[in-house]
């Protein structure tokens, strides 16, 4: 990993961190679980980058592997709790959530189980089966995550043209849809960054500081969605007009 990918990825570990700290502050005091759950998806997330940029930083090679697995292993929460999240807001009672969860753990426990028993404990082994198991699953939840919000945001334009959803709640909807867009593409991104160093044995770098500059999007989309400035507030409402709302 070049240095456009770690000094993202690094940067995206801290602003994850102070997320769910905040998040989870805000859980304590309301009592709701959706805001827990994504506290949990970001600080399993936050610690998963900031294992993977030990050995980056401090820079030596022999801990290159351990914290890789280490990073992998403690990743494995996040893409779940992300499926939690999507279940409890948009589809509480349907089964097809439920199987998405179930899905989605196993796939991760088997995916990562796997490739360690098979030697591949870093996981870039595109041609190591149990790769794809992993990689699916932590694909589709933010893919579906994405989707979801998506509807979602489609449906309250309507409610907002009678006046009954206020534009900067769907404009919510709208940026948490991207988030997930934008999550599915960085798994791309890795994919074909891993496939190019099982060939290359080096990572692209064109590919390494375009995965650092979608960790940025992330954040900015994720900010904005949780701690909008006052500025994008006032952007968002005055584009509806004398007939939007605010919160």
């Amino acid at each position: 990993m070049l240095d456009g990918a770690w000094i993202g990825q690094l940067i995206a570990a801290i602003f994850y961190l102070i997320l769910s700290a905040r998040l989870a502050r805000r859980a304590s005091q309301t009592g709701e679980r959706p805001e827990r759950l994504l506290s949990n998806l970001f600080f399993f997330t936050a610690i998963s980058y900031a294992l993977y940029l030990v050995p980056l930083i401090v820079a030596i090679e022999a801990l290159w592997t351990p914290f890789n697995f280490a990073g992998r292993v403690s990743y494995i929460p996040a893409p779940i709790f992300a499926a939690l999240f999507t279940r409890d807001v948009f589809r509480r009672q349907s089964r097809f959530s439920t199987g998405m969860i179930y899905a989605t753990s196993a796939l991760l426990v088997v995916g990562v189980g796997g490739s360690a028993v098979v030697g591949d404990w870093e996981g870039f082994s595109v041609g190591n089966p149990f790769f794809w198991f992993e990689w699916v699953g932590y694909t589709i939840p933010f893919g579906w995550a994405g989707l979801e919000a998506f509807s979602q945001y489609r449906s309250s334009l309507r409610r907002q043209r009678l006046g009954l959803c206020e534009r900067i709640v769907c404009n919510r909807l709208l940026l948490w849809a991207s988030f997930g867009a934008v999550q599915v593409v960085v798994s791309l991104v890795l994919l074909r960054m891993y496939a190019d160093f099982e060939t290359n044995h080096a990572f692209s770098a064109l590919l390494d500081g375009l995965s650092g500059a979608l960790e940025l999007v992330s954040i900015a989309l994720i900010g904005l969605v949780f701690f909008p400035p006052r500025f994008y507030r006032k952007l968002v409402t005055d584009a509806g007009g004398s007939g939007a709302g605010d919160n």
